[in-house]
């Protein structure tokens, strides 16, 4: 690699287990060297990818630093940035109300932590990689130091300089197809949008590598994981 670029990886969650793109270079030109789909919610065999492939950084399109009795600033100035397409950017609920055991009792904790709100089924329903990942984020001191929060719509967003049409029309992956080609030399990501989500997912950790990146929020929990986002 020449200098200044870096190997990263991007990673997105897809049906059950996670996209993955590991790619080489800086954010102005890059290459893609793997495309890989891990089958399960296994954040132990994600990092050992990632720790395996050199990565210099782990760009995750999933929650890193989960609050307390309240929501995180970092979601509400990303919806901020979406503006009208604000629906993509979902407010990450307190670490207990996650890991309450059903979401009967999630909801009510929610109203309870949350001055009377509720959860979403949605929301609920992406309870496992989040906690999966914070669980190992407990564990991992490498995971700790190289892993960041990104997500794709702010970085499509970035890298464009406007927020694309939604990744369900033809238009919109189109859009997010030639984004990526005007950055990304080599094998093509594979069909469907989890993997060109794991790329621009990439573009952010590169960002972050070389001290380029915006950062959204950054306020630590109550683990001492920031809450932030790197876009």
């Amino acid at each position: 690699m020449g200098s200044g670029e870096h190997v990263v990886v991007g990673v997105d969650g897809a049906r059950g287990g996670w996209a993955v793109a590991v790619v080489a270079g800086n954010p102005d030109r890059a290459r893609s060297l793997a495309w890989r789909r891990l089958p399960a919610l296994d954040p132990g065999a994600l990092f050992g990818l990632t720790r395996a492939a050199g990565a210099a950084a782990v760009g995750l399109d999933v929650p890193i630093g989960l609050p307390h009795d309240d929501w995180r600033p970092a979601d509400r100035l990303a919806k901020r940035v979406l503006g009208a397409a604000h629906a993509r950017v979902f407010l990450v609920p307190p670490r207990a109300v996650l890991r309450a055991p059903d979401y009967a009792t999630a909801r009510a904790r929610s109203r309870e932590v949350l001055d009377g709100k509720g959860l979403s089924a949605q929301t609920w329903g992406l309870r496992d990689p989040v906690l999966a990942v914070d669980e190992a984020l407990a564990e991992d001191a490498w995971a700790r130091e190289h892993a960041v929060e990104t997500h794709p719509e702010l970085s499509f967003a970035a890298m464009t300089g406007a927020v694309l049409p939604s990744k369900r029309t033809g238009p919109g992956r189109a859009a997010r197809v030639a984004a990526l080609a005007g950055w990304l030399e080599g094998p093509p990501a594979p069909p469907g949008d989890d993997h060109l989500d794991a790329a621009a997912c990439a573009w952010s950790a590169l960002r972050w590598v070389r001290g380029e990146a915006d950062v959204l929020g950054g306020e630590p929990d109550e683990r001492g994981l920031p809450q932030r986002i790197v876009v």
